[in-house]
């Protein structure tokens, strides 16, 4: 069974000292990290929409608030410059799980709505900090198999919850579930706090000054083709966000069991495919893998808009669930490849302030083809902008092997001209 675990890359014993280290950490702290986000993620949308009553509207001002803290995560970025960064990628974490420890006393939309936005503030003043963790962690050669083997353990657990957590949630009240929930979230922190970050390896990082960020993405052009391209594709994933509630609860009838056991059956695909993508980010270009990824996503919108009842979605879970582990392991390796190792915080910043424009824009004209046009009719506007996505992203693989081969041949001629 050891053997077995060391070949599908369950195990930390097949890399080096340091880095298995890193990953025992980091699996440790990522379980704990599950039980929180199995037991409370999955059911934001249905208790919000049937047990406190939110409207599109209301659904719309979450999934924008959210989004709009994005617009500040070049903030962000510079207050890490020249700190360590795990300190910033523990504390906001920690104090966005102990929010749920005042879901008890929350008895309105409003009120959840309100902590749920809290809590993306916290996740976005720590994301440029979380990359950079990694970015020091794992060597590149080692990190889609090292960031796999830790989404791995994490998925695994959510399987295990999944289907369980959906009819406790039928059973017992979500204002004692969630506070429960909250104490695993924080003690996720607290062992987080334990990697074995490596020092700065020294040179001058690029400092993230605010005035330059955009001469940055007018310099380097293959990121601002690659930025283009994934602002397109996110607009697609946000415009569903506020529709996927009314779907559930209003279309489909969907209840807290049938919210569970999809849970579990993306977290089974997920389980398998965090495996799949971290081998194909060591192998091959990154750009082209997460080409991959948006060809996937956008499967997802065409199931939506053509199901009937809850077990259609069946498809959206797997769907999703390969693309949500491939955007949160492929996209962040390809901001790392485009970035190099002193601009990590700055691109990945750049990309966040990006999503967060989109994130505003998108929850608003999805609550506003709701209202109009029907809830169904945001999901063939989503697929819509996912495929251009797909072709936009192709053009900037095609251009930049095209650079590429033309520096490989001045490289080459570089000795005969000498």
């Amino acid at each position: 069974m050891k053997g077995l675990r060391q070949r599908i890359g369950l195990s930390a014993n097949g890399f080096p000292r340091d880095v298995r280290a890193a990953v025992s950490v980091d699996v440790s702290a990522t379980v704990l990290f599950a039980v929180f986000a199995g037991l409370t993620t999955p059911f934001h949308g249905i208790i919000l929409r049937r047990e406190l009553g939110a409207s599109a509207t209301q659904l719309a001002v979450l999934a924008s608030a959210g989004a709009a803290f994005n617009l500040f995560s070049l903030l962000w970025a510079r207050a890490l410059d020249g700190r360590a960064p795990l300190p910033y990628a523990v504390w906001p974490g920690f104090i966005a799980r102990s929010l749920f420890l005042l879901v008890p006393f929350i008895q309105s939309a409003w009120g959840f709505v309100g902590v749920l936005a809290a809590v993306s503030l916290l996740g976005t003043m720590a994301e440029p900090a979380n990359a950079a963790v990694l970015q020091r962690l794992y060597p590149r050669e080692l990190r889609g198999r090292a960031l796999g083997t830790v989404r791995m353990a994490g998925g695994a657990v959510v399987v295990a919850l999944a289907v369980g957590a959906g009819k406790l949630l039928a059973l017992v009240d979500y204002r004692v579930i969630f506070p429960v929930a909250a104490l695993f979230g924080m003690g996720a922190s607290l062992r987080q706090r334990q990697m074995p970050v490596p020092p700065d390896p020294g040179g001058a990082s690029e400092r993230v000054r605010l005035r330059e960020a955009w001469a940055t993405v007018r310099k380097d052009r293959k990121f601002r083709r690659l930025l283009i391209a994934h602002f397109v594709f996110g607009a697609g994933i946000w415009l569903q966000m506020p529709a996927t509630p009314v779907l559930l609860v209003d279309v489909l009838q969907a209840t807290t069991a049938h919210v569970g056991m999809l849970a579990a059956i993306g977290g089974a695909a997920g389980l398998v495919r965090n495996f799949c993508w971290g081998r194909l980010v060591d192998g091959r270009p990154s750009l082209r893998v997460l080409r991959g990824v948006y060809v996937i996503g956008a499967l997802s919108p065409l199931v939506y808009y053509f199901a009937d009842s809850p077990w259609m979605l069946v498809a959206t879970a797997v769907t999703d669930a390969l693309m949500t582990c491939g955007l949160d392991m492929v996209w962040t390796m390809c901001v790392m490849d485009a970035a190099g190792p002193r601009r990590t915080a700055q691109y990945v910043a750049i990309s966040a302030t990006l999503a967060g424009v989109r994130g505003v824009l998108c929850p608003l004209i999805s609550a506003f083809l709701i209202q109009t046009l029907g809830v169904r009719s945001v999901y063939l506007t989503a697929a819509s902008v996912m495929v251009l996505a797909i072709v936009l992203l192709s053009f900037a693989i095609r251009a930049a092997a095209v650079a590429d081969r033309a520096a490989v041949r001045a490289r080459s001629l570089a000795p005969a001209v000498s």
